[in-house]
């Protein structure tokens, strides 16, 4: 009897020590103290920084012989190293308040990429854009009038951040079709409403 208590205690001990192994924590990055960068670069205005705006459009636009492209860096500095990442979703909302328009439109479905270059909030634009990877880059669905887009799994590219902090430096984001005219409306780190600030979510546990 005592035999079968001790060996119930072990096993019990064990199932403990597993557990503690295997669980997952959870982490949400969001725009407070700093930790999240963001900023609108312009084709058009290809020198020209847009660190300070409440809005993060992507855009594609014919303007006679030329297409006007906006494209957007975002970077959750703090990813944490060299962990499992079990699941990662990035929140982005709709900015009903933006000054360029009420409602998303076109065929404005958009892929995110990771950037592998640093780059400074206040200092980048389309000229000096960080350099990106498309190695498991998302692609989404068309964002439609004034929705959000759908959470986006971002487990892959979060990932390859944990994986390799050295040489990543966040997301760009950008149009599939940039020769089309679309729009979506995207409310950035600095927006004055907090719960539409960009969020990632992060479901994670130790490396074994």
């Amino acid at each position: 009897m005592r035999i079968n208590n001790l060996v119930a205690l072990v096993l019990f001990s064990l199932f403990l020590a597993s557990c503690s192994k295997n669980s997952k924590e959870e982490i949400v990055l969001e725009a407070k103290n700093g930790n999240i960068e963001d900023a609108l670069i312009c084709k058009f205005l290809p020198y020209q920084n847009f660190s300070e705006e409440e809005n993060i459009h992507l855009y594609s636009s014919k303007q006679g012989d030329s297409i006007n492209v906006n494209r957007v860096v975002l970077n959750f500095k703090e990813i944490p190293a060299n962990i499992k990442i079990d699941s990662a979703f990035l929140q982005l909302k709709f900015n009903a308040k933006s000054v360029i328009g009420k409602e998303s439109y076109g065929e404005n479905g958009f892929v995110i990429q990771r950037i592998i270059s640093p780059w400074d909030e206040t200092e980048v634009n389309w000229a000096n854009a960080p350099v990106t990877t498309d190695d498991n880059q998302i692609f989404t669905d068309k964002t439609k009038l004034n929705k959000d887009p759908n959470r986006i799994n971002v487990t892959r590219l979060v990932q390859d951040i944990s994986d390799d902090k050295d040489n990543s430096y966040g997301f760009l984001l950008k149009l599939i079709n940039e020769n089309s005219s679309s729009l979506v409306l995207l409310a950035s780190s600095n927006n004055s409403d907090v719960s539409l600030r960009p969020k990632l979510k992060i479901y994670y546990s130790d490396k074994q």
